[in-house]
């Protein structure tokens, strides 16, 4: 039996700091062999979607897979490689300082 596929369609991400911070995803184009990135800046507070992506692939449509999220700000930066089972239609990614004093920026994801 051939295991379900692990791949995530879209991403949502979160500014919890107080400050605007700078989100990018990135998506497998396996169509064309190349890696699409979009970016936005997200106040703090708000939240943004990165929709999925479909690939024309003749007679059939494919779903670009998200295979990084970045996020970047005042504090510094950080990545998060999407770690899900089955297929995930929309990830909601969540960015906040570090806690206990260490600062920086932190990603967690939530399905």
């Amino acid at each position: 039996m051939v295991p379900p596929p692990k791949r995530v369609d879209a991403v949502e991400v979160h500014n919890s700091t107080a400050h605007p911070l700078n989100f990018k995803v990135t998506y497998d184009d396996h169509k064309d062999k190349k890696e699409i990135t979009e970016s936005f800046v997200v106040q703090p507070g708000e939240k943004h979607l990165f929709p999925e992506k479909e690939l024309d692939m003749g007679t059939w449509q494919a779903v670009a897979p998200v295979v990084r999220v970045e996020v970047e700000g005042p504090e510094g930066s950080h990545h998060l490689t999407p770690a899900v089972s089955g297929v995930v239609k929309v990830l909601q990614v969540a960015a906040a300082t570090g806690s206990g004093g260490a600062g920086g920026l932190r990603l967690t994801q939530s399905n």
